[in-house]
């Protein structure tokens, strides 16, 4: 080393001989793609349990033998492996949803797809999660704080407590391009009079100019206001129904008494020739505090006839106590005095009476939450009527099998794209739910669309305010939509008649998604079932698999006969000459492992018992073995080779059966008395004799190859010289010391120095490093002789001719 010192002194340099390390390596992770019931598309979702699996991809089903994918990928998980789930993709397949108009073939895969695509949708309000029929039933249920609002209205003679009614007439913007205009009634109670504009708690609206009907409140207008030319009537039938409001006028104050009274009315500008055509002689009208009633006597164009039985004043009691004003932009604002049904409660809430709005149970808002209005957020910015409650319900109990079961709630989101509660948490609906939810998507509001305004739907255009969501809150008055519920419908599975049968090639298609192994860590392709309805399907999926594990050469194909071969066939020797024509023709590789069949287990979720392939328990024995001993030991046999959950076999090859199987790469599953079903073979896919056509060489092999080039990749960048190869020698050569301790190879040698590191390869930028092992073998014969022996013989004399 060049010092550089002119003067006398000490320089200390460093040199690192640590640089890399063996970590472990998970060999334990399973993959298996098939249709699933639910679950995001085509995305490798990572599951540890059987409930795992059950949550996200929802439970096995009898239609198309969908059973065996489930039932396949729980055997595997029932060892204690990990398990990567792709639900395949199909053109079939469309997300439950709620359209704006006409139902639609939605189909988002995943969040990333939601996120890229669907987030600024505009033909659909909320979706299931994922696609699929799984959501059908389940209901979104919105309420905002349309209950509470400024009305502009002249404010002669209103005090707050005041029941009223309020129509007006506004513009909208139609989707199509165009204005269109609006016409509707606010029922509600004043409580607040501004300057010009009065704060209304809403009851109830209607889109219609006739039919209102009387609330349950009750008025408190006194008798002074009961003016001339500013006063209504209304009118009940002989059965206390209440009829539609009269647009007519009193003209003259009057006092009721004894015997016949005449009130004189004149028509109004809304009025027809006659404004009292269904008011009828015997209908009864009544005062506000029900302490006066009267029958009506005669009716004619501008007068009706009452009569009464006591004299009563109207300076104590109040016939009817209504106004007329102009709102001040054009329209007409009326109202009336509300009289109370009997046994109702005055006054109610609008809030409080409320529901979500479901078929099978009755819920209220109330209940789930106190009313939405405006959050502090939106307030400080001038905002106002931001705050919602969501909440999805599975009304039917189709998907949890309780009727009504409430699944999610998310109260006071906001509908501003910037809503917070607090500095760090947003809260604007679509975002909150996107990335809470576990069951829905939300796409457009609803109260961007053409408005509509009946007692179902409760929105109400606010003068000067904006109607859109997704706003920055800021000076911003949201849109109101009032109680709202969104049956969420026409979600499709992988046929039309709700199916599971998926094409081979949207299977192979989502085994490919596994193809780069620098993606996605996978130690067995596990094929479930055959995978078509033809053998020659079945080994085209067979090949496929091996050719990604050979590709990807970290993993191993784990594969069944097809299943006709093997169920229901009740000659075992036809049963074994299918599953050797069957192998026949499937690749050879090392990456590969084959059994013999398919075995009986009990499906709790279906209450039958099903015949599902083996392939996911042969996995499942080679992760076991992992966890409890290491990769390199055989997992067959009595000790490690316990096949779970297994009644019988569809086929238990004899001895002899077992003979021609085993050289044609064929890993036989045998019932074993006093030991159960076992795996009674550990044969790789290979067709020539080598040290890897036995599983445990080759998961050997897999185990060193991936955690000593993991090591390997810390030395990329040095400089390839005797320190980095030392150093290379000082992190492998203990490594494989361990494996041999732990019985998986018998000996080895690192060679990693000028040798196989020449100039020719310095020079090339690379880097060479020569690893030579002996696996450890796995007994597969046990020859046993025993020899009888005479009295006077000793042993030491017949040994050497044995």
């Amino acid at each position: 080393m060049s010092l550089n010192l002119v003067s006398p002194g000490v320089k200390v340099r460093e040199v690192d001989l640590t640089v890399g390390r063996i970590d472990p390596a998970n060999d334990q992770v399973g993959a298996i793609a098939g249709p699933f019931a639910k679950g995001p598309v085509n995305v490798p979702v990572l599951v540890e349990t059987e409930q795992d699996l059950l949550n996200t991809f929802g439970k096995p089903s009898n239609t198309d033998a969908q059973y065996e994918y489930w039932l396949s990928a729980s055997a595997y998980l029932s060892y204690g492996g990990t398990l990567r789930v792709i639900r395949t993709d199909n053109s079939n397949l469309v997300n439950a949803h709620a359209p704006v108009s006409s139902p639609l073939s939605l189909k988002i895969k995943s969040s990333e797809d939601y996120s890229n695509n669907y987030s600024a949708a505009t033909d659909w309000i909320y979706a299931a999660r994922e696609p699929g029929s799984w959501a059908n039933g389940l209901k979104v249920c919105v309420i905002d704080g349309a209950a509470d609002q400024r009305i502009a209205i002249g404010t002669f003679g209103l005090q707050v407590g005041y029941a009223m009614t309020c129509g007006f007439t506004t513009s909208y913007a139609k989707t199509d391009g165009t204005v269109g205009t609006f016409a509707g009634y606010v029922k509600g109670i004043i409580t607040k009079v501004n300057s010009g504009s009065v704060d209304v708690k809403i009851l109830s609206n209607t889109d219609a100019i006739t039919g209102l009907t009387v609330e349950t409140v009750y008025g408190k207008d006194p008798i002074s206001q009961l003016t001339p030319n500013l006063s209504y009537i209304q009118v009940f039938n002989n059965v206390g129904t209440a009829t539609s409001l009269e647009k007519a006028r009193i003209t003259n104050a009057c006092t009721v008494g004894v015997g016949s009274t005449t009130i004189s009315i004149l028509n109004d500008d809304f009025g027809t020739s006659s404004e009292f055509s269904d008011i009828s002689t015997g209908d009864l009208i009544r005062s506000l505090n029900d302490s006066f009633s009267a029958r009506v006597t005669g009716v004619s164009t501008n007068t009706i006839t009452i009569a009464t039985g006591a004299q009563v004043s109207l300076a104590s009691t109040t016939l009817v106590v209504t106004y007329t004003r102009s709102s001040g932009d054009g329209t007409l604002g009326y109202g009336e005095g509300l009289l109370p049904s009997p046994g109702r409660n005055p006054m109610v809430d609008w809030y409080d009476q409320q529901t979500l709005g479901l078929t099978n149970s009755t819920v209220y808002w109330k209940s789930i939450a106190p009313k939405p209005g405006t959050s502090q957020y939106a307030a400080e910015r001038t905002g106002k009527n931001d705050e919602m409650h969501i909440v999805v319900v599975d009304d039917s109990g189709s998907l949890t099998g309780v009727a009504g079961n409430i699944l999610e709630k998310w109260v006071n989101l906001s509908k501003a794209l910037d809503g917070k509660t607090s500095p760090f948490e947003g809260i604007y609906y679509k975002s909150y739910i996107a990335n809470s939810s576990a069951y829905i998507f939300a796409g457009t509001s609803d109260s961007v669309l053409a408005p509509k305004f009946t007692t179902l739907d409760g929105y109400t255009p606010l003068t000067g305010g904006s109607i859109a969501w997704g706003q920055n809150a800021a000076s911003v008055v949201f849109g109101l939509t009032g109680p709202k519920t969104y049956p969420l419908s026409s979600g499709a599975n992988y046929g039309a008649t709700s199916g599971y049968s998926a094409s081979l090639s949207d299977i192979i298609s989502s085994y490919d998604i596994l193809s780069n192994p620098a993606e996605y860590a996978v130690n067995f392709l596990i094929s479930g079932p055959s995978g078509g309805s033809t053998v020659f399907e079945s080994q085209a999926k067979a090949n496929k698999l091996i050719a990604i594990a050979e590709s990807r050469k970290d993993c191993v194909a784990v594969l069944s006969p097809h299943r006709a071969s093997v169920v229901n066939i009740t000659n075992s020797d036809t049963q074994t000459q299918n599953i050797i024509d069957y192998y026949n023709s499937i690749t050879s590789s090392s990456y590969a492992v084959f059994d013999s069949g398919y075995k009986y287990t009990f499906d709790r979720f279906n209450n039958e018992f099903r015949y599902i392939p083996l392939n996911g328990d042969i996995a499942g024995l080679m992760a076991r073995t992992s966890i409890n001993n290491y990769p390199w030991f055989s997992p067959a046999g009595a000790a490690r080779g316990s096949i779970n959950n297994a009644i019988k076999l569809a086929y238990n090859p004899s001895q002899a059966q077992r003979d021609l199987l085993y050289p044609k790469r064929i890993n036989p599953v045998i019932f074993s008395p006093g030991a159960g079903i076992i795996l009674f073979g550990d044969k790789t896919g290979l067709s020539y004799s080598s040290a890897f056509d036995r599983i445990n060489v080759r998961r050997l092999f897999l185990t060193i190859e991936d955690t000593i080039s993991r090591a390997a990749k810390a030395q990329l960048f040095e400089f390839n010289d005797v320190i980095t190869r030392s150093n290379f020698i000082n992190i492998v050569e203990p490594y494989l010391r361990d494996v041999k301790a732990k019985r998986g190879i018998t000996d080895f040698l690192v060679v990693c120095d000028e040798s196989n590191n020449t100039p020719d390869v310095i020079d090339s930028n690379q880097f060479r490093a020569d690893i030579f092992v002996k696996p450890a073998r796995s007994i597969n014969f046990i020859g046993l002789t025993f020899v009888a022996n005479r009295t006077g013989i000793s042993f030491e004399e017949v040994v050497g001719t044995v």
